[in-house]
């Protein structure tokens, strides 16, 4: 297989790699092809992470959650959504101060990190990841 024309493909396929982050939200670890509960959480404010997110709801079957920076920057916040969310996985598109404040509080709150990848979109950086709460 040749790596570089690979790689352009994988590269040019997504602006997030939604297809990899979608089919990676649903697997369940324990093997048997079982499918995890999805929360799909976006930054309110930023319009490139609606659409991203929009993008990835149609492939993960779930609709997304608009959250405010308020929300995504605060310890009560946070911790609603992840108590929203339960025992499945969290996936977020948010930018990288808010995502790094979420998957700190996750963390702390016994969840891993499976996932993240970040992107500029236009003059936006974004990021993207997964968690199983």
């Amino acid at each position: 297989m040749d790596r570089r024309g690979f790689l352009k493909g994988v590269a040019g396929g997504g602006a997030l790699g939604a297809m990899p982050l979608a089919a990676l939200a649903q697997l369940d670890e324990a093997g048997g092809g079982g499918v995890r509960a999805v929360m799909l959480v976006a930054q309110a404010e930023l319009p490139q992470a609606l659409a991203i997110a929009s993008g990835l709801s149609t492939e993960l079957g779930v609709r997304p959650v608009a959250a405010g920076v308020r929300e995504l920057g605060s310890f009560a916040g946070v911790t609603a959504l992840l108590e929203r969310a339960g025992r499945g996985r969290v996936v977020g598109v948010m930018d990288d101060a808010s995502a790094l404040i979420f998957q700190q509080i996750a963390a702390a709150r016994g969840a891993g990190l499976v996932m993240d990848t970040y992107r500029r979109v236009e003059a936006t950086s974004l990021v993207a990841f997964a968690i199983n709460t």
